[in-house]
């Protein structure tokens, strides 16, 4: 008998993008799903929309939480709620390619010791008009690699054994920020990881202008809760990976603060970035008197 797979949908205030997510659901291959949407507090008219589509189709179940708590207590509450073995997420303004589900159950089913199987992403800069693909390439045994940065990526790529999410406790909802890379590591140390090295989701990235400062301060602080939270794990890596993890920090923060208007910072990151690599630093620093669209198509290139 096929494995039940429940997909959890978080979302607030996006009915219109949500009803395209649920639609490349509903399109998939394999059949035996729940579609489990967890309205975050929405206002707008996403509870009446979901009810629509849930009088087509009865595998739809709609959770709707009265006050917005977050997209990791959407996601917690969605797998509580949930019935499957296995847990696929899809953010809601993402989308899947039909075959994704039904390849991902036979990777996982393939070995007991899998836990997680994650996908290649097709990446997607809305306002930009960029896109490219990320493969990926680690799996096995990522009990170290996952120190260094978050190499599974989007949790829209996701499939993870439910027992798995249970025993590493789900999301932490204390986080601003890099909650998905958070949970990344504790499954890691548990479980071993599969990829399937083919874009199976359309993730697409909506730029910011916020100008607010906070926003890059959720992930500098989400940073060092994650360092101290993991503090043993970090002390056994070797000098070269903790350098590699604090370049790697670095560009997630410049990035940040590119793709969300605020040169300035990103010119702070890259010369700290300089001393962890010259010519990555270099590069950045550059890059900071572009637009970044300019970056984008750059990263486009060197893929």
């Amino acid at each position: 008998m096929e494995s039940l797979v429940s997909v959890v949908i978080p979302t607030h205030n996006r009915a219109e993008l949500l009803m395209r997510a649920i639609k490349s659901v509903q399109a998939q291959s394999y059949r035996n799903l729940e579609i489990i949407v967890v309205s975050d507090g929405s206002t707008d008219n996403t509870g009446d929309k979901v009810q629509v589509a849930q009088k087509k189709d009865d595998r739809i179940r709609l959770i709707e939480l009265k006050a917005s708590q977050g997209g990791s207590a959407a996601r917690n509450a969605g797998i509580d709620y949930s019935h499957g073995e296995l847990i696929a997420f899809l953010d809601d303004d993402d989308e899947w390619s039909t075959e994704k589900i039904r390849k991902q159950v036979e990777l996982i089913n393939s070995n007991a010791d899998i836990g997680l199987v994650y996908t290649g992403v097709n990446i997607i800069y809305v306002n930009e008009g960029v896109e490219y693909v990320s493969n990926g390439k680690e799996h096995g045994d990522l009990k170290r690699r996952i120190l260094l940065d978050n190499c599974i990526g989007t949790t829209s790529s996701v499939l993870c054994r439910k027992s798995l999410l249970e025993e590493v406790g789900g999301f932490d909802r204390s986080l601003g920020a890099l909650q998905d890379y958070d949970l990344w590591i504790r499954c890691c140390q548990k479980a071993a990881v599969e990829l399937l090295p083919e874009p199976c989701v359309n993730y697409y990235n909506y730029t910011q202008n916020t100008q607010i400062s906070s926003f890059i301060e959720k992930y500098e602080e989400a940073i060092s809760i994650i360092n101290n939270k993991y503090k043993n794990l970090f002390l056994d890596l070797a000098s070269e990976e903790k350098n590699i993890k604090e370049k790697n920090e670095l560009f997630l923060l410049f990035n940040k603060a590119m793709r969300n208007s605020f040169p300035a910072i990103a010119r702070k990151y890259s010369i700290e970035l300089i001393h962890r690599d010259f010519p990555l630093g270099i590069v950045a620093y550059l890059s900071t008197f572009f637009k970044y669209v300019t970056l984008l198509k750059f990263r486009k290139v060197l893929r």
